[in-house]
């Protein structure tokens, strides 16, 4: 089996057999996202698929966890991700879990019986993108969805029996927008209320200049290390979650937090943000250079 670079794949899926039943974004309009912009998005005929399960399951017939990538495979129809969800079973007899990314314009399209059918087939976590609470922001990103659709869709996954890995992007928000930024992306993983939950950081590169004159305008300002914690505070102290699993692990963010829970470690997790704003020591920070690693 050969994957069709670039490939992507969350921090959590690391031991998963991946298969890409997708190529490409289907959106891949997002303005921080430049992830897939050198594909074009296609869902891939189902005796490539086909034939990939059947080698891999006979060079890993105990695999357990399959990841579906690119960037959302739930844009697929129904049928042919049940088709190649019932393959996957069939394969791989200790199969556990499958999982893939998922976006709140896809999300949208699908009804409650499709998602059942997929839950019933041992799809079982869906990584999504949140990226702000903030509508204001939202379109300005050009993410495709509001606040209350991103809800809307993650609601009904999870009344599927799905559950659901959320991210929210530190500093898309600017030093201006910051607290806002926070607040509202608060609001909207409350009302989601997922089982994972996890931040990345806005990391621009060379590109930092142009994203903040020509894409975002209007006086935004990319923030820096102790602003990027304090709006982490901002949005942890707002959380009101029932039982879910937090983590800061991403390699962008320069404070790692993992292993941790909400509600049960949120004044751990906040002591732990108010020690990285009071500690002047580099060592306590992921250096610059590891970031986005």
């Amino acid at each position: 089996m050969e994957y069709d670079m670039p490939l992507f794949r969350p921090p959590s899926e690391a031991r998963s057999l991946i298969f890409q039943v997708t190529l490409g974004c289907s959106w891949n309009r997002c303005l921080f996202c430049f992830s897939y912009r050198t594909k074009e998005y296609r869902v891939r005929p189902f005796e490539e698929v086909e034939r990939d399960v059947v080698e891999m399951s006979r060079r890993y017939p105990d695999t357990r966890r399959i990841f579906l990538a690119d960037g959302d495979p739930m844009e697929a129809p129904a049928d042919y991700l049940v088709k190649v969800l019932d393959l996957m079973n069939q394969r791989f007899p200790s199969l556990e879990r499958i999982s893939a990314y998922a976006g709140p314009t896809n999300l949208m399209t699908r009804t409650p019986a499709e998602l059942k059918a997929f839950r019933e087939r041992r799809l079982d976590i869906l990584y999504l993108g949140i990226e702000t609470g903030n509508d204001d922001l939202l379109k300005k990103v050009r993410k495709g969805a509001t606040a209350e659709q991103i809800v809307a869709g993650c609601r009904m996954a999870i009344q599927a029996g799905l559950r659901m890995s959320t991210f929210i992007i530190l500093g898309l928000g600017g030093v201006e927008g910051s607290r806002s930024h926070a607040s509202d992306s608060a609001r909207v993983v409350n009302a989601i209320d997922p089982h994972f939950l996890a931040t990345l950081t806005l990391m621009l590169g060379p590109d930092k200049r142009v994203y903040e004159e020509k894409v975002m305008g209007g006086g935004f300002k990319l923030i820096d290390r102790k602003q990027s914690l304090q709006e982490l505070r901002w949005f942890v102290e707002e959380l009101e979650l029932t039982d879910c699993k937090f983590g800061t692990e991403h390699a962008s963010n320069y404070l790692p937090i993992h292993g941790m829970s909400l509600p049960g470690d949120k004044e751990r997790i906040l002591g732990l943000i108010d020690g990285a704003l009071e500690e002047s020591s580099p060592e306590m920070f992921r250096p610059e250079w590891a970031r986005g690693l």
